[in-house]
């Protein structure tokens, strides 16, 4: 996986956003850190294996879409979340060089170390916040079973999406 073209890519899209929307210049980084933490509570929702209450806790990888057949609703929120961690990365200037994945023992706690390191780094937005979102995000896809190169590919399909939504007036 590419990093700097997938951060590339979220520039343009972002770029694209703020012409169609009207929104030059403008500091939208709350509204992105509320969106990364949505995203993060919908991937968890695909995921499902936090919800010790339900029989069904198979994660939603399989759904049939009418437009396009099958997709697979577990990365294309994983694709989301990326989307707003990339973004975010873009604002303050970051180009990750090297990225040490930090792994907790269970996908549950790395989903609560996430939401506790996007609320530290919304209190405190440094660098090193960043990062630990970041190497949380990318551990995470991993134990949930992607590749760098299906993260890759579902990342840049949804931009893609993306593009044609603001084109389209989403």
């Amino acid at each position: 996986m590419n990093i700097h073209q997938l951060m590339d890519a979220q520039q343009e899209l972002d770029r694209h956003i703020e012409k169609e929307q009207g929104i030059n210049g403008k500091d939208y980084q709350d509204e992105k850190i509320l969106a990364l933490q949505v995203e993060v509570g919908e991937l968890a929702n695909e995921w499902r294996g936090f919800k010790f209450w339900s029989r069904d806790r198979e994660p939603r990888t399989k759904k049939m879409d009418e437009l396009k057949g099958y997709k697979n609703p577990l990365l294309e929120e994983y694709a989301d979340g990326l989307s707003f961690i990339l973004s975010i990365g873009n604002d303050l200037k970051i180009r990750p060089k090297t990225i040490n994945y930090i792994h907790e023992k269970s996908i549950t706690k790395q989903f609560n170390r996430l939401f506790t390191k996007i609320g530290d780094f919304y209190e405190f937005e440094t660098r090193g916040n960043y990062y630990s979102i970041l190497r949380l995000y990318l551990a995470l896809g991993e134990m949930l079973g992607y590749s760098l190169m299906d993260i890759e590919k579902a990342y840049l399909e949804k931009n893609k999406t993306n593009h044609y939504r603001q084109d389209t007036g989403y």
